[in-house]
């Protein structure tokens, strides 16, 4: 994959000081993440998919431009998450990172990926509303830690959650959006973080955080939910100013990549149910149990038979 080979050469330079210097506010984990996950699903599966979707492959500037967005997410998952970054202090962080006093090397090593994420930036006047955009999401998201939103309260958390942050990294492109867009893509973004949820509920309920997931007593539910929110971007996406073929092939890649193994996931679950009396009782469940192989062959085909039936 030549993202992966882009993040050695081209990421790896900014890395490697802070991997070496370490004063213990960064884990190889979050150097796993930037790397392996972050790194690549942005740039390699979404920043992809979009340049399939206009039918012109990436720029150099905007590959750029899109990983080192990518690269500071996790990071900044982990300054709200553990280190107790509230929303005026991140402003500071991402509106004067200049000016701004790191705490740490994490902080510190954020600062550096976000200034090179500005280098080629097409329009930073849009930008800094994204922003503004995205911390509010993260803000809003130390909710679940409490545990007491309501379903709606978490369905809209969820879409504002990955829909902030995929019209973030949507900026990253040169090409015009539209507004249409912006509604197909904020969606498509709240799905994928639906997803991450599903996949996650052993840990989310380890770490008691409060999701979709971990919430109900009905998986059925969730799928019917989770279905009607595919259909409802499939439906904003066929109205994209985009060739029909490419729209197509926009939809199968996250098909494959994305919806039909949360389907895999889900059928998981819900068998689980039957276990319990019918209703899904999350904390009777075991770690093996909860966590879907999405390595497993069988699970691989039924991935690749629900891709082509959404």
């Amino acid at each position: 994959m030549y993202q992966y080979w882009y993040i050695k050469r081209s990421l790896q330079p900014y890395l490697s000081p802070f991997e070496k210097r370490n004063d213990g506010s960064l884990s190889k984990k979050d150097f796993d993440k930037i790397r392996k996950y972050y790194g690549l699903a942005v740039t390699g599966i979404l920043g992809e998919s979009l340049c399939v979707l206009r039918g012109k492959g990436m720029t150099s500037k905007e590959r750029h431009t899109s990983t080192f967005q990518a690269s500071i997410t996790g990071l900044i998952d982990d300054y709200f998450d553990e280190y107790g970054m509230t929303k005026e202090r991140m402003q500071s962080f991402y509106m004067n990172p200049d000016t701004y006093n790191a705490q740490n090397d994490a902080e510190q090593l954020g600062l550096i990926l976000l200034k090179e994420s500005f280098k080629y930036h097409p329009d930073t006047n849009s930008l800094v509303k994204l922003m503004h955009e995205v911390n509010q999401a993260q803000a809003d998201s130390l909710l679940q830690e409490k545990g007491n939103l309501t379903t709606q309260q978490l369905k809209n958390l969820t879409l504002f959650k990955g829909g902030s942050s995929f019209l973030y990294f949507r900026s990253a492109f040169h090409h015009q959006i539209t507004d249409k867009e912006k509604e197909a893509l904020y969606l498509l973004g709240g799905i994928t973080q639906f997803s991450n949820d599903i996949f996650d509920v052993y840990k989310d309920r380890e770490a008691a955080v409060q999701t979709l997931l971990t919430s109900t007593r009905s998986i059925r539910e969730v799928r019917l939910y989770y279905n009607q929110l595919i259909q409802e971007f499939k439906s904003k996406l066929e109205g994209l100013p985009y060739k029909n073929v490419s729209k197509r092939k926009f939809f199968m890649q996250y098909s494959l990549m994305v919806f039909s193994r949360c389907f895999v996931c889900l059928d998981q679950l819900e068998s689980l149910e039957k276990t319990t009396d019918g209703a899904f009782q999350l904390h009777h469940y075991k770690r093996e149990e909860l966590i879907c192989d999405m390595e497993k062959i069988g699970n691989l085909w039924k991935s690749l038979v629900y891709a082509v039936t959404i």
